[in-house]
């Protein structure tokens, strides 16, 4: 087999992109929930910052207050427990809720809904330890390390870069109430998370990319794969062929059954021959029976023969009934006229032989 048939130069078919997908291995960043997160939390601290704000106001106020020393005093911390449970239920359900919801969303955006059952399967190759090693060092596995690194760097930076604005009010938070100082904490919240999702999507959208082109160079397939494919989804072209010669076959072996029940055979007179058969009683019109050119011609001939079949030459007739009639068709109207000479001619050769 030659090196241009083993070389992946071929882009990928459209059925062996389904057979990946029916894989799970499709392109797509795991990055992206980790934008959405960090983007949907931004959000939710947002829109609910004043609702946060008051349940943990009333945490703080309710824990650190009488209600403690009471509790403290009668050996029963239920209540207290019961009240902390309820808020933060009510500060981190909205967040989890919301998490769970964008970690579905991020998959289905990107893959769309995907059933893996190979997944589930249980693979030696996955826990072989040859395969871990070479996945270790694999391209996949250096982005992998580089993408975790340059994540590192990310987050360091922006985390340093949206808090050395606010080193100056650092100072000043101890002269400033508990409601100014948790409004002041959230709204530094959000812009850490809305910050560090912003440079998190420049890193998925470069990782995405990634996924795309590793798995498009995965999927390209060699000119020999084409082949075994086109042949798997068309079939054989020589079983084709052969299928097709034996169909060929049988059916010029019913024809030739039907000559001997012809009235008369026209030929052209060497390459062509058409035989005819006509029942008033049964048909409206006369019937073709069989035809053939060339060796099939002289079969047919040679049969019409055998069995007392007349045999004309008529070129134009044999000709348009060759090129215009199907086996078992009836003569069409603008042949009426050549084929009824035919046949009267024919007729009147048998009275006169009775």
């Amino acid at each position: 087999m030659s090196d241009d048939q083993q070389e992946k130069t071929e882009e990928a078919t459209q059925q062996r992109r389904d057979d990946f997908r029916k894989r799970g291995q499709v392109a797509q960043t795991r990055e992206l929930a980790s934008v959405l997160a960090l983007l949907g939390s931004a959000l939710i601290f947002w829109a609910l910052g004043r609702f946060s704000l008051q349940q943990v106001s009333d945490l703080i106020t309710y824990t650190l207050g009488s209600n403690l020393i009471q509790a403290i005093q009668t050996n029963d911390f239920g209540p207290i427990v019961l009240f902390v449970t309820k808020k933060m239920v009510f500060l981190a359900g909205p967040i989890m809720l919301m998490l769970m919801v964008l970690s579905i969303v991020s998959t289905v955006v990107q893959v769309g809904l995907l059933h893996n059952e190979e997944a589930m399967n249980f693979d030696l190759d996955k826990i072989n330890p040859l395969n871990g090693f070479k996945r270790l060092f694999s391209l996949k596995s250096l982005v992998e390390g580089l993408k975790s690194l340059l994540k590192l760097i990310v987050v360091t930076a922006t985390i340093y870069w949206l808090v050395m604005d606010e080193l100056q009010v650092l100072p000043r938070l101890s002269s400033l109430s508990l409601e100014q100082i948790m409004s002041y904490t959230g709204m530094l919240t959000v812009k850490l998370l809305a910050g560090l999702g912003i440079f998190m999507a420049v890193i998925a959208a470069a990782d995405y990319f990634f996924q795309r082109y590793d798995l498009e160079k995965q999927m390209r397939m060699s000119k020999q794969e084409v082949k075994e494919e086109h042949k798997s989804r068309e079939g054989d072209p020589m079983i084709k062929a052969r299928i097709r010669r034996i169909q060929r076959e049988m059916s010029n072996k019913r024809m030739m059954k039907d000559v001997p029940t012809a009235d008369v055979v026209v030929t052209n007179p060497t390459h062509i021959a058409c035989a005819l058969r006509y029942d008033p009683a049964t048909m409206a019109a006369p019937q073709l029976v069989a035809k053939g050119s060339g060796h099939i011609a002289e079969k047919i001939k040679e049969i019409a023969r055998e069995n007392g079949v007349p045999v004309m030459e008529n070129k134009p007739l044999a000709r348009a009934m060759f090129k215009t009639l199907k086996i078992g068709h009836a003569v069409p109207r603008e042949l009426f006229t050549a084929v009824a000479q035919v046949l009267s001619y024919v007729y009147r050769l048998k009275r006169k032989a009775r």
